[in-house]
């Protein structure tokens, strides 16, 4: 029988414990969900604003407020993404330039793509900033970035708390008698 040395045994021990930590790192929680939500919907209204122009002059102008009235929807939201790439050890720029060459391409080749994006800058206009997250959530599809699964809580059964000794409470320390000499 061919022994395996304590070393290698200890190093796949490690990467079998690691690899659910890795997993974990390569989803997103619900907040950097609705985050990669808010950041598709940016880049759908950026790459609109630019590819149809054509069809409506004012898309640059009513880009430009959108991102006025957002500003600081968008400012928190880049914050929240900086923090998942940096957890998942991804590029955030490459991620984001990726995603808009996707919008982009998808700009080139879905027919009516300007009809359908054309009235988000009008349903936009409606909201207050408070509400673009919200929007983002149920207008945009989930990422492709797998949502994260909750973890498993453990509770104890009531038998099982029943069972444990109850802690004892601390005594309080003696009190020193005052010397009777003075």
């Amino acid at each position: 029988m061919r022994r395996v040395p304590a070393t290698a045994a200890m190093a796949f021990l490690a990467l079998a414990a690691a690899a659910p930590v890795a997993a974990q790192a390569r989803c997103a929680n619900p907040p950097e969900v609705r985050a990669l939500q808010v950041r598709q919907l940016h880049i759908q209204l950026q790459v609109a604003s630019l590819n149809c122009r054509v069809d409506d002059p004012s898309l640059p102008g009513k880009y430009a407020a959108y991102v006025n009235r957002f500003g600081g929807a968008l400012s928190d939201n880049a914050k929240v993404l900086k923090a998942h790439y940096a957890r998942s050890g991804t590029n955030m720029d490459r991620a984001m330039t990726s995603m808009a060459n996707d919008e982009s391409q998808r700009a080139h080749l879905v027919e009516n793509y300007c009809e359908q994006h054309v009235p988000l800058f009008e349903r936009l206009s409606a909201l207050k900033p408070g509400e673009l997250e919200h929007f983002a959530s149920t207008t945009m599809d989930q990422p492709e970035t797998p949502a994260c699964r909750a973890p498993a809580i453990r509770q104890a059964s009531a038998a099982t708390a029943a069972a444990a000794p109850a802690a004892k409470p601390k005594a309080k320390p003696a009190a020193k008698k005052a010397d009777a000499k003075g």
